[in-house]
C-alpha cells in the first residue's frame, strides 16, 4: 500500500494489457462463495455513492450500487488509503441482466451508425471492448451481474469527481486505462488526468482489485475478469440476485 504522502507524480505508469479473451476467461470454474450482496450506501466516509444508470434514467437500473461484502470491504479499504482530501466515488455495481442488455444494444447500435460498413465479427469486438454480452449463463454470467464487477472514479474533499481524462462510460480510445501513458507530450490537464488514473488504478489494485484495460473506471474482484487477470484458478462469484421480499417469503413458505 502507498503511503498517504506519496507524490502523484511518483506513481509508476498503468500497466498496458490486451483486451481479454473472452471465450478464454469464461473457462474460469466458479466456486461461488455465497456473499451476499450489500448496498455501498452504508459505507462511510471517503466513500460517496451515484448510481450513475439510475441517474440517467436507464430503464431497469437500481437506485443504488450493490457489491458482494468482500467487494464492499475491499473498496472501504482502497478509499481509506487514498490521500487526504480525496474520495472514492462508486457509480455501478451490481448489475441486472435488462440494464446490460439495455447498454449493450445501445452502444451496439450507436456504433453501427457511426461505422455501418463493419461486419458483424467486427462490430461485436467494438461493441464489447465498452460493454461485455449479456449473459446470465451460470457458468460464464456478464461481471457485473456477480456483484464482483464495480465502476469507480476519484472525488476531492467536496465531492467533485477528479478529471480522469473522459468522462465515465465514454466509449473512445481515451478511455483506455493506459491511454495517458502512451503520449509523447502532454498538456497541463491531461498530465492530471494522467496521475488521478494512476492513483485510482494503484489504489485498487493495492486492495486485490484488476482493471478492464479499456476503461479506467471498471475493476473486479471475485468475478471471472479478476480470475483471468489475476491471474486466479477460479472465480469466487457467479451470477447473483437480490434479496427481494418475493424471493425471501417464496423460501420461507417453500
Amino acid at each position: 500500500m502507498m503511503p498517504l504522502n506519496t507524490p502523484l507524480k511518483a506513481l509508476p505508469p498503468i500497466p498496458s494489457h490486451p483486451a481479454p479473451c473472452w471465450e478464454q476467461l469464461r473457462r474460469a470454474p466458479i466456486e461461488d462463495n455465497g456473499e451476499r450482496l450489500v448496498p455501498m450506501s452504508l459505507a462511510p466516509a471517503p466513500v460517496s455513492v451515484f448510481p450513475a444508470y439510475a441517474r440517467l434514467g436507464i430503464p431497469g437500473a437500481v437506485p443504488e450500487c450493490f457489491v458482494r461484502e468482500g467487494v464492499y470491504r475491499a473498496l472501504l479499504a482502497a478509499a481509506r488509503s487514498l490521500p487526504d482530501g480525496i474520495g472514492l466515488i462508486v457509480l455501478d455495481g451490481w448489475r441486472p441482466w435488462r440494464v446490460q442488455q439495455y447498454l449493450f444494444d445501445t452502444l451496439n447500435e450507436a456504433i453501427h451508425h457511426h461505422q455501418p460498413d463493419l461486419s458483424e465479427a467486427e462490430l461485436l469486438e467494438r461493441t464489447r471492448e465498452f460493454v461485455s454480452v449479456p449473459s446470465r449463463d451460470p457458468l460464464a454470467p456478464s461481471p457485473h451481474l456477480t456483484g464482483g464487477a464495480v465502476d469507480v472514479t476519484l472525488c476531492d474533499a467536496d465531492g467533485l469527481p477528479l478529471d480522469m481524462g473522459t468522462l465515465f462510460d465514454e466509449a473512445i480510445p481515451a478511455s483506455h486505462s493506459d491511454y495517458f501513458e502512451h503520449l509523447e507530450v502532454l498538456t497541463p490537464l491531461q498530465h492530471k488526468a494522467r496521475d488521478n488514473r494512476r492513483l485510482l488504478y494503484h489504489t485498487m489494485s493495492d486492495q486485490g482489485f484488476t482493471n478492464l484495460p479499456s476503461e479506467w473506471w471498471h475493476f473486479d474482484y471475485g468475478d471471472q475478469l479478476w480470475a483471468y487477470y489475476g491471474p486466479h484458478d477460479h472465480a469466487h462469484y457467479g451470477p447473483a440476485e437480490l434479496d427481494t421480499i418475493e424471493n425471501r417469503w417464496r423460501r420461507q413458505l417453500g
